[in-house]
C-alpha cells in the first residue's frame, strides 16, 4: 500500500520560450542552466504541492541566483529552504538519514541530494530530487519526482538503491496539510 503525497511533476529542461519570456537569456546559456535547475523544478513541485503560485523554474533560477542560493558546487539547500519560506512555505536543511527517510515521508515530501539516475556506484549527491511518499515492504520502493529526463519516465526507485546515492542531506517542510492553501 503506498503512503504518497501529492507532487506535480515539473521538468528541469527549460523550453526556450520559457526562457525567452523570463528574460532567462541574461543567465546565459538555456541548456547549460537547465542542467542545473534541479534545485529550482524541486522548489516549484514543492510550492505547487502546497497550493501556491508556483514562479517559472526560469523565474525561480534568476531568483535562486539573485539570492546566492547557488554555488559551483551546486544549489546551497538551506538557500533553497529559505526561498520556501518566501512563499510561505517553511523549509529547513538538515540531514535525514537513510533509516529516518520514511518517518520524514509521513507528513511532507522531501528534497533529496542524490546522484542522477541511482547508481550504486559510490557517487553520492549533484542532484535534487523529490521524494513524496513510499510503498510497504522490506524494501520499499520510495515514491519520487525526479526533474531530469530519467525520471519523466521514472517515478520510483527501491530504498536500497537510493540509499547507494543519497547523502543524507535533505530539505523538510512543515506538514503538507498544515500548509496547503487553496488556490
Amino acid at each position: 500500500m503506498p503512503h504518497a503525497h501529492d507532487v506535480p511533476m515539473c521538468r528541469q529542461l527549460v523550453e526556450a520560450a520559457e526562457w525567452d519570456l523570463h528574460g532567462g537569456w541574461a543567465l546565459g546559456d538555456r541548456m547549460e542552466w537547465s542542467n542545473r535547475a534541479c534545485g529550482m523544478a524541486a522548489l516549484r513541485m514543492i510550492l505547487l504541492a502546497y497550493g501556491r503560485e508556483a514562479p517559472s523554474v526560469t523565474e525561480l533560477l534568476k531568483l535562486g541566483v539573485k539570492h546566492e542560493a547557488l554555488t559551483d558546487r551546486g544549489w546551497i539547500h538551506a538557500g533553497i529552504a529559505d526561498l520556501a519560506g518566501g512563499f510561505e512555505v517553511p523549509g529547513r536543511a538538515e540531514p535525514v538519514g537513510a533509516g529516518d527517510l520514511l518517518s520524514a515521508l509521513a507528513d511532507a515530501p522531501v528534497i533529496i541530494s542524490v546522484t542522477e539516475q541511482f547508481p550504486d556506484d559510490g557517487r553520492k549527491g549533484g542532484h535534487l530530487v523529490i521524494a513524496r511518499g513510499y510503498t510497504d515492504g522490506t524494501d520499499p520502493d520510495i515514491l519520487i519526482r525526479d526533474p531530469s529526463a530519467w525520471g519523466q519516465t521514472h517515478d520510483r526507485v527501491r530504498l536500497s538503491r537510493l540509499v547507494a546515492s543519497y547523502t543524507g542531506r535533505a530539505i523538510t517542510f512543515v506538514p503538507l496539510t498544515a500548509g496547503r492553501t487553496a488556490q
